[in-house]
């Protein structure tokens, strides 16, 4: 025999050992659920299943499958052993369902899920119904996206989306055929880990959500209360008291729920009120002044959802009025004499953060307890994606000092702790804003800016810059946001927003946010302001009807003196240049192997010199201040291709020093 045959043989017989293994594992279920059965000792058959089945990895998938249709057989046989164990079988099936399928099929292709399902199905009919729904509910509280192994964070969220369905359809069945006289206790149990589960596992897509939200409508859809028990020791007067109060109760939690799974869902996510908003707009303006973007507000399950919660008598529109009015009375802007900035500051957050947490921050299974409420976070979403998603806009009536209250009231508390941070309302506030900012005139928008407190302003614009700093992967809402801290500064009174910008292009912590800050300074100091006016109306004059907008005006002749939104004294610029000379220390360092660059800092310092050619072009900064700094900057820059020249590990690097020597000749230009 050669040595290849012997290799063949030697894995032949391996093979046929683990088939052996396999088939005695498939005889020893059979046998231990007859022995069941005849001695009347089911929970020892659940002993068995719980030393095979507590590792699925020591199967193939091929015998997962066999394993699970085997054990579906046996059971299906024997349905007092269903009805006597099926509590403890849950969360030794659940496993089975992870593999390394890559998800790209229907559910249907996921290996064991339809095995799995089959299995739930038997026990919804046939096991002990309060025992499952308990065992359910724990098990749901405890999945987590991250039982799942994967290198793909959507690939670990479907199979959980996979395991929500299977618990969460069991527990819907077993709830229809406990006998209770009290259902609100079980469907608290219900509405609780269901709540649990989303907050253990943040959302991170539409798509996600939308699942849930599905799972949710139909729930509470289909919502009946359970029967009531055989025997009733009670008067015929006192049941119906009970039952009128448990409807009531139910119902509430009904609404409850719905409105905190919105709200809870939308921590991490915008559904895109103030994009849809902006889309509206940019539909009116010329084409070629249009920005390419094919975002619509439209997801099928709110819609449904919607229609429930009016089903429910749910008045959102009235939730909506109320908070404005709430907000209306938390912050009226009136300042003491004689308080210090800092002080006025902290009072101020102290005050947002105790309101967010009555208001907002509690959870609705902290409340069952004592009183079940709806979610605000939740019915304001909800409200405003009703308007939004019709286009209907012009039903959200809101003023300047409005405006900066609901920023302040929404974001503020999230800067103060994550955990307060939603990012559903970072998107309601954003659309108040622009609302407010388009439906006044530019006159009565400055003054109104100029009556509001300084470091109230400053703290609303905090609050903006803070939402665009947590929306890095929403691109088109993150420009928006920023074009909305634009306008609100360009119409602001100057020390304000030159004291805001130069604070934030010092202070602020995210270079990528700080460049585009770069940004907007430059705006504000190179544009002039009468042209800017023009640009305000228009906006302004924005209809968000149907009907085709007039033709604009013709322009009038400029017979106006243009000025700058900021204007660039000799103590501002000198301001200026110390920040760029310290942006330039900051991009250009020495480590242990010599002269390098800082490359998360070089945005900030590329938008910074990119400022200084537009200024020097208006003649706003001296010669010799621009060649004391292009000697520095080409100094340190030639020092670092000195030192990594020819190194094609560095290729990042150099790049980058080249780039910034191109716009140092321009600037020298």
């Amino acid at each position: 025999m050669s040595q290849s045959d012997y290799d063949n043989a030697l894995d032949t017989s391996d093979a046929t050992l683990e088939d052996a293994k396999f088939e005695k594992v498939l005889g020893s279920l059979q046998l231990a659920a007859q022995d069941a059965k005849d001695s009347g000792d089911f929970l020892s058959y659940s002993t068995v299943l719980d030393i095979y089945f507590s590792d699925p990895s020591r199967y193939t998938i091929e015998e997962r499958e066999e394993l699970l249709s085997h054990v579906l057989a046996i059971l299906s046989e024997d349905l007092d052993l269903v009805y006597e164990i099926g509590w403890d079988l849950p969360s030794l099936f659940i496993p089975f369902l992870d593999s390394d399928y890559d998800m790209s099929g229907p559910i249907r292709l996921v290996p064991c899920a339809y095995k799995v399902l089959k299995l739930f199905e038997l026990l919804a009919h046939d096991g002990n119904p309060k025992e499952l729904f308990l065992k359910c509910t724990e098990l749901l509280n405890s999945i987590k996206v991250t039982d799942h192994v994967s290198n793909n964070p959507e690939v670990a969220h479907k199979y959980y989306d996979i395991k929500v369905y299977c618990i969460f359809e069991l527990i819907d069945s077993c709830l229809r055929r406990i006998h209770t006289m009290f259902p609100l206790r079980f469907l608290g149990m219900t509405v609780t880990s269901f709540i649990n589960s989303i907050y253990l596992n943040p959302l991170k897509s539409l798509t996600e959500a939308a699942f849930i939200w599905k799972r949710l409508y139909t729930f509470a859809r289909n919502y009946t209360r359970p029967p009531l028990p055989e025997k009733i020791d009670v008067t015929p007067e006192e049941l119906a008291k009970i039952n009128e109060d448990e409807d009531y109760l139910q119902r509430k939690l009904l609404t409850g729920f719905l409105t905190e799974a919105i709200n809870l869902v939308l921590r991490y996510l915008i559904l895109g009120f103030s994009v849809a908003y902006f889309n509206v707009l940019l539909q009116n303006l010329p084409a070629e002044s249009k920005l390419a973007n094919d975002f619509v507000l439209g997801i099928p399950v709110l819609d449904r959802l919607y229609e429930l919660a009016l089903s429910f008598d749910l008045n959102l529109e009235s939730a909506f009025a109320g908070f404005l009015d709430s907000t209306d009375e938390l912050l009226d802007f009136t300042m003491e004499s004689g308080k210090l900035d800092d002080d006025i500051t902290g009072e101020l957050f102290e005050k947002l953060v105790v309101d967010y947490q009555k208001t907002f921050a509690h959870s609705l299974v902290d409340t069952l307890a004592n009183e079940v409420t709806d979610s605000l976070g939740g019915s304001l979403n909800l409200y405003v994606y009703s308007v939004a998603s019709q286009n209907q806009f012009d039903k959200i009536d809101i003023s300047i000092p409005q405006a900066i209250a609901i920023g302040l009231r929404l974001v503020i508390p999230g800067l103060v702790h994550s955990t307060f941070c939603n990012r559903g309302l970072h998107d309601l506030s954003v659309l108040c804003s622009w609302i407010a900012i388009l439906s006044a005139d530019k006159r009565t928008v400055e003054v109104e800016l100029a009556k509001i407190p300084s470091v109230i302003l400053r703290s609303y614009y905090q609050a903006i810059l803070f939402t665009i700093i947590s929306s890095s992967s929403d691109l088109f809402f993150r420009y928006i946001t920023l074009t909305l801290l634009t306008k609100y500064l360009s119409l602001s009174p100057e020390a304000v927003t030159y004291d805001f910008l130069m604070n934030c292009l010092k202070e602020c912590p995210y270079e990528n946010v700080k460049a585009a800050l770069v940004g907007v300074f430059k705006e504000l100091v190179t544009k002039d302001k009468i042209q800017e006016d023009a640009l305000v109306d228009s906006l302004n004059n924005l209809s968000l009807s149907k009907d085709s907008p007039a033709p604009p005006p013709l322009p009038a002749r400029d017979t106006v003196k243009k000025t700058k939104y900021i204007t660039l004294t000799p103590e501002r610029l000198k301001e200026l240049f110390d920040v760029i000379y310290e942006y330039v220390d900051l991009t250009f360092v020495d480590d242990e192997s010599g002269p390098t660059l800082n490359l998360g800092t070089v945005p900030t310092l590329q938008a910074s010199l990119n400022l200084l050619i537009l200024l020097k072009r208006d003649l706003l900064i001296l010669q010799e201040q621009v060649r004391k700094l292009t000697d520095v900057v080409l100094d340190k820059a030639g020092a670092v291709d000195k030192k990594w020249n020819g190194d094609s590990s560095q290729a990042a690097l150099l790049n980058a020093t080249g780039i910034i020597k191109i716009t140092i000749d321009r600037l020298k230009e």
